[in-house]
């Protein structure tokens, strides 16, 4: 029990509360209209290559787009691997929202199961 009050304090804001999803996931979901996703590296990098569907909001910029998230969609979150994700999912559960998913690893993930991107 101390372990998971422990757990629970160094947690960051709102993440417990957030769905961490693999690529697998994302992949699977993407057959569903209802779910967004946002691409949150630079526009550069989105430029590179990303999944088809997916908006390029840059996480540095996530002051001008956190109110455009839709509250009533299933929204999937990822950057390169996770940590610019990571960043944007704590900031938008602090602005309440909670249909949010984490993907691990990213689209470094996503490319390494040889799904595909576009541009």
């Amino acid at each position: 029990m101390r372990l998971l009050a422990l757990l629970l304090a160094v947690l960051p804001f709102g993440l417990a509360q957030t769905k961490i999803v693999t690529v697998d996931d994302l992949k699977a979901a993407l057959s569903n209209p209802r779910v967004f996703v946002i691409d949150v590296r630079t526009q550069e990098e989105f430029a590179q290559g990303h999944i088809k569907g997916a908006v390029n909001w840059p996480v540095q910029e996530i002051d001008r787009w956190w109110n455009r998230v839709p509250k009533d969609r299933v929204v999937y979150i990822h950057c390169n691997t996770q940590n610019r994700s990571g960043v944007a999912v704590r900031y938008l559960m602090g602005k309440g929202y909670q249909n949010l998913n984490l993907v691990h690893g990213g689209i470094q993930a996503w490319m390494a199961k040889g799904y595909p991107t576009t541009r």
